[in-house]
């Protein structure tokens, strides 16, 4: 069990990033930032947070903010078959590995053994409304016993993340529709558009209007 110290160090981590998180418009950002605050608060090696993408078939691609550097980096793995990412996101309940060299429940992706991993715990994220999105994982290069505290602080961080990565991913898809709105006007040439003020004075024309008025 960690210490009175170590619980309230956990504390003021989540209370940080609940601060933050909700302020930032940078999704990568907070991810990275999550990454961060996971592997320092649970001093582990690794953490990672694993993205569902469902174009083709499942796949989620991992963040692996390195020990000292932490670096990002990406891999993608199917979801499918006996992986322990798999099983979490269908159960929808954290899995806890001490060693996995004595693991039979779960096969172990190549980017995990590449990297020296020896026990995880993770658990699911999921969006407002229930939709899984991804993992939110820690990962220990020797073998540990990753108590319930530490699946506490993991839930709780999943917990923060999941409204905001929900409204992070309406913004950006509200920006790609403007931006797809303004190259369609920039590119019309056969009407004119203007924008104008109340007293309907001209203020601003694309090149539409241009075209069409000279």
């Amino acid at each position: 069990m960690p210490d009175h110290q170590q619980m309230m160090g956990r504390q003021r981590v989540l209370a940080v990033f609940g601060e933050f998180a909700p302020r930032s418009e940078d999704l990568d950002q907070v991810l990275t930032e999550a990454c961060r605050l996971v592997r320092d608060a649970l001093e582990s090696d690794f953490a990672k947070l694993l993205e569902i993408r469902r174009e083709e078939r499942p796949t989620m691609p991992g963040r692996h903010p390195m020990p000292a550097l932490s670096s990002a980096g990406r891999v993608r793995i199917p979801l499918e078959g006996r992986l322990s990412e798999a099983y979490s996101i269908a159960a929808g309940e954290p899995v806890i590995t001490p060693y996995l060299g004595l693991e039979e429940r779960f096969d172990v992706p190549d980017c995990m053994t590449s990297h020296g991993i020896r026990a995880l715990v993770n658990v699911p994220i999921r969006l407002p409304g229930g939709e899984a999105y991804g993992l939110l994982q820690a990962d220990a290069r020797a073998p540990r016993e990753f108590g319930p505290e530490d699946t506490a602080f993991l839930r709780t961080s999943a917990t923060i993340l999941g409204p905001v990565i929900d409204r992070l991913r309406r913004l950006h898809r509200f920006h790609a529709s403007e931006e797809r709105f303004r190259l369609t006007v920039e590119s019309t040439r056969d009407c004119a558009i203007f924008t104008t003020d109340p007293g309907d004075r001209i203020t601003a024309w694309y090149p539409g209007a241009e075209a069409v008025f000279g």
